[in-house]
This record gives C-alpha cells, structure tokens and sequence, in this order.
C-alpha cells in the first residue's frame, strides 16, 4: 500500500490499519501450523498424540497392548482340622480372586487367583486332618475389579469402558445375563478371527480409547451375536502395578483368604488345620503398558503379518505379540 501513489501521503504506522495487518498475517501463520500439526497426526509415523496413534493403529487392525501383571505359578495344601474331617465336602472351590500375599524388596504385593479351581477332600491315614490339595495355581499381581453396565440398544454403538487406566487386559472376563435377577451367564471370548464368526457366536470386540482406557463391544448380530435390550454385561479383570514384583516368591502362610466348602470354614487353626503354599514358578512377565513408540514400529508389521506365520519376520511377530517382555529375537 506504501508503494501506491495514492496512500503517499498516509501514516501506516500510525494507523489502525497496520494492527489489523499484523493481525491478518499472525492469523495466517498460525492456521499454517495448525493445519502442519493436523496433518501430522494423521499419519502413524508422524503422530504425537497417543490417541491419534492408537487410531492409526487400529486402522491396521493392531490393538495396543495393555499394562500386564507378573505371573506366578504355586501350590496349595488345605489341612483340615480335627474337628472337620467328618464334615468336609467333597470339593473345596477356589474362588478367581483370591488372594495370596508376598514382598519383593521390602514392598508387599498381592497377588489374586487368575481361574477358579476346585480339588477333592483326601482323608488322612490316621483318620484325622485330612486336606485338599491345589498342585498348579496361576496367581497373578494385582486387585480384582467387577464392572457391571447395562445394554442399551437404543444407544448406536454402545460400549463399555474399563474404568481403570492400569487394568491388564489379558485377565479380563466378560459375562452376560439376562437381567440383574438371572443367575445364568454366558462368557463372551475375545475376537480373533471372522473364521466361524456368525450371528451366533458370542465374541467381544476391544479396543484402546482416545482417553486412554480399553472398552469392548460386542458384534452387531452379523459378526458376532449382539446382546438384547437390558441385558447386564459384567467386566472383571485384574489392575496391576506391572514389572514392579517380577520374580516374587511365596512363603507357607501366604494365603490371605478363608475357604469354605459350603460347612467348614478353612483354616480352622485351633484344631490343627492350616494351608502351605509352595511357590513352583517365581512371578514373570509383568511389563508397562505398550508406548507409543511400540505401537508405531509394531502396528505395520502386524499387518503385514495378518496373524500368518509364513515368513521368518512373521514368527518373530506373532511370539513378541505374546510374550511382551523378550528384549531380543532371532528367527530363521
């Protein structure tokens, strides 16, 4: 405008109109970064936000891996006291959750039972204190959650959230009844493959969420059976605090919880009862949750694998996508 013969005369600097071409120009210039960081985010390789990055990812049909608890591996002995023997079922359940105490450096940690288990009553030689014996129990690290949510059809695309930001994702359980009186409920296995999928098969679907937690859905009556109206699904699965007691072992006492059989409550120490844990596996495999660098260099070679073990590359991506903490691999 300077440049003009007609505005020699005007004082730009002075001017109002210098402010709103400064304002003009700064306007610009940030809508070009902007649009310079939209863009980035749209592609994996150049993404920042961790939700963005999961979304690029799950356009490659990769989940990112969830935070997961150390895994141990004990036995358990139930004595009975004197007093039982002539009482004691059958079968003694262990409940999924029950807990087992240990300390790794000082810091105490429990551990939960991963499945529910059942052993027989064998009476003693003597007659007396007999005992149940659990000879392979999977522990886990970690506290059992239990999340109870309503379907709601008239909802597009319902889903339902895990509320906690450290829940391992490999222990969780799905469930389904009818409504909150029904004691019958159908378990829900997580989704694989569309191999034998129908309207019929009762599979969940999860996923990573922008907020940064997991959630799972169900198939839409095509790829998997689709809940009806005011059905309750159940969640429950285990929150950890991931690596932080790997290689965990357990003393005799470690137990935390009191069993029953439906008559006799366990252990009943004052007539001689008790329960010893063996440990039979130190705890492993705890490992933080998957970064964002992970899932970028893991979502393409997933891809290109689709789950086939075909090449030397491929089975080096199938057995990292199941053992999470290998530092190094080799195939041939």
């Amino acid at each position: 405008l300077k440049s003009q013969s007609e505005f020699t005369d005007f004082n730009f600097e002075g001017s109002g109109l210098n402010v709103l071409l400064d304002v003009l120009a700064y306007n610009t210039h940030y809508n070009a970064i902007n649009a310079h960081y939209s863009l980035n985010e749209a592609f994996l390789d150049s993404a920042q936000i961790r939700g963005n990055i999961v979304a690029r990812a799950k356009q490659l049909g990769y989940i990112p891996r969830s935070i997961l608890s150390p895994r141990a591996t004990i036995s358990l002995v139930v004595t009975a006291g004197t007093d039982q023997d002539a009482t004691a079922a059958g079968q003694l359940t262990l409940p999924r959750g029950t807990k087992f105490n240990t300390n790794v450096q000082g810091q105490a940690f429990t551990y939960v039972l991963k499945d529910a288990t059942s052993a027989s009553y064998v009476p003693a030689n003597g007659g007396t204190n007999g005992s149940y014996t659990f000879s392979s129990l999977e522990v886990v690290e970690g506290e059992l959650r239990t999340l109870k949510y309503r379907v709601d059809n008239d909802i597009e695309s319902q889903k339902f959230q895990l509320s906690d930001s450290d829940a391992d994702t490999s222990t969780l359980r799905v469930r389904v009844q009818e409504n909150e009186n029904s004691e019958v409920f159908d378990s829900y296995v997580q989704f694989e493959s569309l191999k034998d999928v129908d309207s019929t098969t009762k599979v969940y679907y999860i996923q990573e969420n922008t907020s940064g937690f997991y959630e799972i859905y169900f198939g839409d009556g095509v790829n998997g059976f689709k809940p009806s109206n005011n059905n309750i699904v159940t969640l429950d699965y285990v929150t950890t605090s991931g690596p932080d007691s790997n290689n965990a072992s357990f003393d005799a006492n470690a137990l935390q919880d009191t069993l029953s059989d439906g008559v006799n409550t366990y252990p009943n120490t004052g007539t001689g009862g008790s329960t010893a844990v063996t440990t039979i596996n130190q705890s492993a495999g705890g490992t933080a949750q998957e970064t964002n660098e992970s899932i970028r260099f893991n979502a393409p070679l997933a891809f290109a694998t689709q789950n086939r073990a075909v090449t030397s590359d491929d089975y080096a991506t199938i057995i990292k996508s199941n053992f999470a903490n290998i530092k190094a691999i080799s195939t041939w």
